[in-house]
């Protein structure tokens, strides 16, 4: 699948893209591709090319990969997303690559530790912001320059085990009220416990704490995905029941009362399977979520991948397929052209 480097794009621009995002190389040149995927067939079409750089030579020490991505769909047509290492030894930068000019550029900024856990463009201010872990336990919420992609505020510095850990990228952004919701896990004695933190951005500059709710979920133990949909101020999310061997499962969160409703399947693990990942992909515009889901046998010799396509407003199932192995589909997003 990877592609040599700055071959161009392959194909017309459509007016609705799912893109997937890889990174290819532990040795310069270090570069990456953007791949486009079609629901109706499957398949994955190249798109395009990025390089980016880090600032020692050592580069055989790192595993890259791309973390969260953020998405303007608006005038600007433009991506965020970081590069990060899947090992212990870090670095951490931010890319970002405009579809329409088919250009990109990397922060200036060299991180020597931590991971992003969220990345959100807000439309209304017509900003940049994630969360990024430190040393494990800190957390810093904090804005970017959507030009150079250097850091220009510090939102607010959170300590983990106070305000537990972040987990598969929940977290959701409204951006009309001004405030962001998580699910959060910590490991208790003898299970892990999940919380609802909510953060009011509009405390940004008045107070160091932003957090207004921090509070146990009980018997939630963690989320798999959160989806939001800002017409209706409702998320929806997956999760099961703190398990790896039990079935996936739907439900609606309310994002102002953290009050959970109307479980629903999404898909059977089965006998001897664990799920390896999911992810869910919203389109605002049809209010449809694809979800890609990935499980595999506890000794990891069997794969399986599935495709199931959600209405978002009724949890009715309107296309579930098996579908080839698919790498990284954590990573995707969706977006507008």
């Amino acid at each position: 699948m990877p592609q040599d480097p700055f071959n161009g794009i392959k194909f017309s621009i459509s007016n609705e893209l799912i893109f997937v995002i890889f990174c290819h190389r532990d040795k310069p040149p270090l570069y990456g591709s953007i791949y486009t995927y079609d629901s109706q067939t499957t398949a994955f079409q190249f798109y395009a090319n990025f390089s980016y750089t880090v600032n020692d030579q050592e580069t055989d020490l790192y595993f890259f990969e791309n973390g969260p991505v953020a998405v303007t769909n608006n005038s600007l047509s433009t991506i965020y997303f970081p590069i990060q290492c899947g090992t212990s030894f870090q670095r951490l930068l931010l890319i970002s690559y405009n579809m329409r000019t088919n250009t990109y550029k990397q922060s200036p900024w060299i991180l020597n530790d931590g991971d992003f856990h969220f990345l959100h463009y807000d439309p209304i201010r017509q900003r940049l912001f994630g969360l990024r872990d430190y040393a494990t336990f800190t957390l810093i919420l904090e804005e970017y320059n959507l030009t150079t992609l250097s850091v220009v505020k510090e939102y607010t510095r959170q300590d983990a085990e106070k305000y537990a850990f972040t987990y598969a990228w929940c977290s959701i952004f409204d951006y009309e009220e001004n405030w962001l919701v998580q699910v959060r896990t910590r490991f208790e004695n003898p299970s892990v416990q999940a919380y609802y933190i909510k953060m009011d951005l509009n405390l940004v500059g008045k107070k160091q704490d932003i957090v207004t709710e921090f509070l146990l979920l009980p018997n939630i133990h963690n989320l798999c995905t959160m989806t939001y949909d800002i017409q209706t101020k409702t998320a929806l999310v997956t999760w099961q029941h703190g398990s790896i061997d039990k079935d996936l499962l739907m439900m609606y969160m309310n994002p102002y009362t953290s009050e959970f409703g109307n479980q629903t399947l999404l898909l059977e693990t089965g006998s001897g399977y664990i799920i390896e990942s999911v992810k869910a992909v919203y389109n605002e515009k049809t209010h449809q979520i694809l979800f890609m889901i990935d499980k595999e046998t506890d000794a990891g010799d069997n794969e399986e991948s599935w495709m199931v396509i959600v209405e978002f407003y009724t949890m009715k199932i309107i296309d579930k397929k098996q579908v080839d192995s698919i790498t990284a589909f954590e990573y995707w997003e969706f977006f507008l052209v």
